[in-house]
């Protein structure tokens, strides 16, 4: 049997008994003579609320009860209320989707093959073959033009016979029958909780499409959901204003030039660090030593590969360079053609010994793994 106290979504408020309590883990699972608390079905979420001033922590149906979690056990008369902001825009979304379905279907002929829902964006899938930004526009038209023009939206329980006039046999295979309808437009078998009619809905905004597997899968925000959503994006272009001194509609140009100074910024910087890597590479290269062991901690991998190139390439030498980036480390052994120094023979040593991983290629080799502060000394004893 169907709880007919789900046909008001603004009845949030009901008087009501225990009749079962059962403990769980602390907690306790109480059966009440009625309830107002829906339990997530048919795409739409549960309630959320209060029973005696105790938060529900849970909803389940089971043998034949709706069961509500609380922290404390309860006995005799109690209060339920529901939050009816939660659940006003749940109803929003829910018959929002109907109104999307049913505007499809009866314009494209169309089945309704999944609905989602979340914080951000619901989506509805649908058979399409073909959807474009065209047929979004349409959608959207039609439908704010129907939420101002306020069908009814009712729930009915009919006959099989008189629900037979509109649905198939297979749809009304059950002993049962509840149907959600939207003016002449739509009679569908729901369980779900909806609003009373479609101003409630304030407004539906079509936020994109995409493809699937089996058709198209339409986004969409509405109501309360909606003005959520907006208010959220705002203060988010706001601090962005503010952060690029541009009002909203300048944005991309703002963007533009900040992306343009930080372009003129790098080259700058590589500028200068090119410098700085050929002057590094001047004063080691000019030292007396043949193999140069060090560890820097203002250059980074490639920038260490430059540095190491150019005193090999230039001053005949070879290197076994570290460099550190806060737990990580990266190693480049590299000598001159000419050299005698053993690139491999000193590399898998040092693999060995911290489990670098890398590889060997010629004159060169490099790799990276877990920073230790002994790496440098250890490379020192590997090439005395």
């Amino acid at each position: 049997m169907f709880n007919k106290l789900y046909d008001n979504c603004f009845k949030t408020e009901l008087q009501t008994e225990v009749i079962k309590v059962k403990e769980d883990k602390g907690m306790y699972w109480h059966a009440f003579k009625d309830t107002i608390f829906y339990v997530e079905g048919g795409g739409m979420e549960s309630d959320i609320g209060m029973i005696d001033r105790h938060m529900v922590h849970g909803l389940k149906k089971e043998d034949g009860y709706v069961w509500h979690l609380l922290d404390e056990k309860l006995e005799g008369s109690v209060f339920m209320s529901v939050n009816l902001h939660e659940r006003f825009r749940k109803c929003q979304i829910h018959t929002a989707q109907h109104l999307i379905s049913a505007v499809l279907q009866n314009v494209y002929n169309v089945k309704t093959l999944s609905h989602h829902v979340s914080d951000e964006v619901n989506d509805v899938e649908l058979s399409f073959d073909n959807f474009n930004e065209k047929m979004a526009i349409e959608l959207q038209v039609l439908c704010n033009g129907l939420i101002r023009d306020d069908l009814a939206v009712s729930i009915l329980y009919p006959t099989h016979a008189e629900a037979n006039e509109y649905l198939t046999d297979k749809e009304i295979m059950r002993s049962d029958l509840r149907v959600v309808r939207i003016g002449v437009l739509d009679y569908t078998m729901c369980g779900c909780m909806h609003v009373p009619s479609l101003r409630y809905l304030q407004m539906l905004f079509i936020e994109g499409f995409e493809k699937t597997k089996n058709g198209y899968k339409i986004r969409y925000l509405v109501g309360d959901q909606l003005l959520d959503c907006i208010r959220r994006r705002y203060r988010v272009l706001d601090e962005a204003s503010d952060t690029l001194a541009v009002s909203h509609l300048y944005l991309n140009t703002g963007v533009s030039r900040l992306l343009s100074e930080n372009k003129q910024l790098r080259k700058q910087a590589d500028e200068w660090k090119d410098k700085y890597i050929s002057s590094l590479a001047r004063e080691l290269g000019n030292s007396k030593e043949e193999v140069l062991v060090r560890t820097f901690e203002d250059l980074d991998s490639k920038g260490m590969h430059r540095l190491a190139q150019m005193i090999c390439d230039k001053y005949h030498k070879a290197v076994v360079f570290l460099t550190r980036d806060y737990d990580n480390a990266h190693i480049v052994i590299a000598k001159h053609e000419q050299s005698n120094f053993d690139v491999k023979h000193v590399f898998d040593h040092f693999v060995s010994e911290y489990h670098i991983k890398g590889s060997c290629k010629g004159n060169t080799a490099q790799g990276g793994g877990l920073y230790r502060e002994e790496m440098e000394t250890y490379m020192k004893t590997l090439i005395l």
